[in-house]
C-alpha cells in the first residue's frame, strides 16, 4: 500500500485523476481532462499508469473507473 500512495502522491496529477473518478464515478477520459484542466494526451497517459498499478479500470465502453483497490488508496491519501 505505501508503494501505491507513493506513487499517487508522486505525482499531483495522478492524484487529481483519481479525485475526479471517485467525486464522478466512471467517466469519460475527455471528461477528466476537461475537469483536471490538462491535456487529452498527457490524461490518456495518467489513466495508463494508474490502470498499470491496478487503481483504475475501462467500463462502459470508454468510460474509466476506480477499482477497489484505487477506492482504498485515494481514500487513505486523503486522509494523510
Amino acid at each position: 500500500m505505501e508503494e501505491l500512495t507513493g506513487f499517487v502522491n508522486g505525482n499531483m496529477n495522478r492524484r487529481k485523476v483519481l479525485e475526479i473518478l471517485q467525486s464522478k464515478e466512471a467517466t469519460e477520459p475527455k471528461r477528466i481532462a476537461k475537469i483536471a484542466r490538462l491535456i487529452p494526451a498527457a490524461t490518456n497517459q495518467i489513466i495508463a499508469e494508474l490502470e498499470a498499478n491496478g487503481l483504475v479500470q475501462k467500463a462502459d465502453g470508454e468510460k474509466i473507473e476506480l477499482t477497489e483497490t484505487g477506492k482504498v488508496i485515494i481514500d487513505f491519501t486523503r486522509a494523510l
